[in-house]
């Protein structure tokens, strides 16, 4: 999948999600319960990002790996892929369509010649801060009239969240193993 989109607004489905704005409310079936609303923010939330994406020809899967990027630039795919928690191939993909782009180029390591650099272009570097922007823009809009201190317990209590869902997925790991 090419990373900067194509302008086709006839096309049968948009990538990577078709958000449905005719069902704009949550569904009653399922209200407060926590698995739903996490399901629906991120279906919102990858929506969103790929509104923020569109003038600059870019899909969800550009988002990270520009933000990584950005901050250090010239690591490995497998370096990257691994601070992305992505398989090699998913993120062959992205630096593939990112490379097609014209963001990032590979460059073989100086200290290890096995190994290629992954280095954003003089336009990547461009682009990310631009991605840098929508991101913050974003993330303002996800704590919108939350007070500072609503601000740091959201942030800690999803952070405690996902390490018991990793908790929760080692003993259940364990289990199986045992």
């Amino acid at each position: 999948m090419d990373t900067r989109k194509k302008n086709n607004k006839n096309a049968s489905f948009r990538e990577p999600h078709d958000y449905k704005s005719d069902r704009p409310l949550l569904d009653s079936l399922f209200s407060g319960e926590i698995d739903y609303l996490i399901r629906m923010i991120r279906m919102r939330e990858i929506y969103a990002i790929e509104l923020l994406l569109e003038p600059v020809g870019l899909t969800l899967s550009a988002w990270y790996p520009l933000a990584v990027l950005r901050v250090e630039d010239g690591m490995s795919q497998r370096e990257l892929g691994s601070r992305l928690n992505l398989k090699d191939a998913a993120i062959g993909k992205a630096i593939d369509a990112l490379e097609r782009a014209g963001l990032v180029v590979r460059k073989k390591d100086a200290t290890d010649r096995r190994k290629a650099l992954v280095c954003l272009t003089k336009e990547g570097k461009t682009i990310s801060e631009a991605v840098a922007g929508m991101r913050d823009q974003f993330q303002a809009v996800v704590v919108k009239d939350f007070s500072e201190i609503e601000k740091a317990t959201f942030r800690d209590l999803l952070e405690r969240s996902y390490q018991n869902i990793g908790d929760f997925i080692t003993s259940s790991l364990d289990k199986k193993r045992d």
